[in-house]
């Protein structure tokens, strides 16, 4: 049966819901019901059943996607034992003997996100470099940017994190409906150079670290810090409490640099042996061994040890209670389930949308209005929006993947630029919004004022997006990653410049005045 404009409805409502109420899961159980609604004949009791026996059910069921479950909430254990044992402060104090500039200090929370690729380093990174950054006198609203920039954006790019399983389970079940036999871990990796938005905030602050661009509020406040010594300003209201804030980072000032090490070799040590050993490395070699990999088993087992590692070593080097450790564990657990149900509804909203027709129908119509390579500039724009009104990334992953994978199969635009728009277009909006959980946290991880922050990153979430939105125009026109990136990077860049030449001259003739 064809739905045509109907097709449109279950997303639309799920949007304008989201918008309304902010409320991602909700939104998106009432956009699957309406579309099992209008299935089974426009009866909302039937379509309730079928919305839980044909659609959640299944999803759960379904062998891939209950692994994804497991690895998600197993991540949130992990990253707590290292909170707790003070793994992640060890690192820090051991790391950090020779910052002495401001330049070394923000390049050193820049590179030392990459440690923690696993997660969204916002809340870790924040509490561990926070002091350091505050001797060099960076600005708390410049330390929030950094962590944020580099908090989304990195874990939307790394396989060993809650998003990358979270965005291949979402092409993986794209791809299944349009019968394609791509491996889906295989088009997230020729996903990223196409994430356009997600790539150059984390070059962008390179950018703006090396060259000293700072722009805008974040110019004051930079500026304010350098010639008074004053990280924030005299009415911010600070987002965690400076005495609290060590104690809440991690429990144990005493711990030492092997308990961030052990956790961290049993994790690397123990996903790259169960890869090569599922991948057949012998037969198929190291590229093989990857493709053919069960990557997702290789992850949960890497969390598990390497937690089981940390909680080990904190019993026997510090006498903590094990109990207190499991505990530890399971809080963390419990801290992400959150993220399975929204799992749960996004496979939903997608079964539904196959269903429907969805991704043919909007082809059709796009096809006939809109030429093809202005698509993945729309894909990105949209999904910007959607993120910021609703402040979650993961909701526009889950709203948008469903309807761009088909009709990038439809119009013969490549699959990785399409998903790579919708990545991108969720990673920006989600940077913007005042009230998205990721700039919350990059908020209190660098005790910072939130407001602030929002209003000091605000401008260069606009560039990069702008810069953005022209490398997907190119990216439809010439489908080729390396001419979209040099395209975005020369846009960025100049812009950047330009703003941080004419902040620099306003503050001269500022100061002029005042001396004359």
């Amino acid at each position: 049966m064809e739905y045509g404009f109907l097709s449109l409805l279950p997303p639309i409502l799920a949007i304008i819901i989201a918008i309304i109420t902010k409320q991602t899961i909700i939104s998106l159980f009432i956009g699957v019901w309406l579309g099992a609604t209008i299935i089974n004949s426009w009866n909302p009791l039937v379509g309730f059943t079928y919305t839980i026996t044909d659609t959640m059910i299944p999803s759960i069921a379904d062998p891939w996607n209950a692994s994804l479950l497991l690895l998600v909430t197993t991540t949130g254990g992990f990253v707590n034992i290292l909170r707790t044992t003070g793994a992640a402060q060890a690192f820090a104090e051991a790391a950090t003997k020779k910052i002495n500039t401001r330049r070394k200090a923000q390049n050193f929370v820049w590179g030392s996100s990459f440690l923690f690729s696993y997660t969204e380093p916002v809340l870790i990174l924040g509490a561990v470099t926070r002091p350091i950054t505050d001797k060099i006198k960076i600005s708390r609203v410049k330390l929030a940017y950094i962590l944020d920039s580099m908090g989304s954006p990195m874990a939307a790019m790394s396989p060993i994190s809650s998003y990358g399983p979270f965005i291949t389970g979402l092409i993986a079940t794209q791809l299944a409906a349009l019968s394609l036999s791509d491996n889906p871990w295989g088009m997230f990796i020729q996903m990223i150079p196409f994430n356009l938005y997600g790539v150059f905030a984390m070059i962008g602050v390179l950018f703006v670290i090396n060259l000293n661009l700072d722009i805008g509020p974040m110019y004051q406040a930079e500026k304010k810090a350098i010639t008074t010594g004053k990280l924030y300003g005299d009415h911010d209201k600070l987002m965690m409490d400076e005495d609290e804030g060590t104690e809440k980072g991690n429990k144990r000032n005493d711990a030492d640099i092997f308990s961030f090490l052990i956790p961290m070799i049993l994790l690397l040590g123990t996903i790259f042996s169960v890869i090569f050993w599922t991948g057949n490395i012998g037969e198929n070699g190291f590229r093989g061994a990857f493709l053919n990999a069960d990557i997702v088993l290789g992850i949960i087992s890497g969390f598990i040890c390497g937690s089981a590692g940390g909680i080990i070593y904190a019993r026997l080097r510090y006498g903590k209670s094990l109990v207190n450790l499991f505990e530890d564990f399971t809080n963390g657990l419990l801290k992400l389930m959150i993220v399975t149900l929204i799992l749960i509804m996004a496979w939903s909203i997608g079964s539904i949308a196959t269903t429907m027709g969805l991704g043919e129908y909007i082809a059709h119509i796009t096809g006939s209005y809109l030429p093809s390579f202005i698509v993945p500039a729309i894909i990105f724009l949209v999904g910007a929006f959607i993120a910021f009104a609703t402040g979650s990334s993961w909701g526009v992953f889950s709203i948008m993947m469903p309807i761009a994978l088909p009709m990038a199969a439809a119009i013969d635009i490549s699959l990785p630029i399409a998903i790579g728009a919708v990545i991108s277009g969720g990673l920006m909006g989600d940077h913007c919004s005042p009230i998205s959980d990721t700039t919350i946290m990059a908020s209190t991880g660098a005790a910072a004022d939130h407001i602030e922050h929002v209003k000091t990153q605000l401008p260069y979430a606009i560039i990069i997006g702008i810069s953005a939105a022209t490398g997907f125009l190119s990216a439809g026109l010439t489908q080729n990653a390396i001419v979209s990136m040099v395209i975005t990077a020369a846009v960025l860049l100049s812009i950047l410049y330009f703003l941080n030449r004419k902040a620099k001259k306003e503050n001269l003739k500022v100061s002029l005045e005042k001396t004359s």
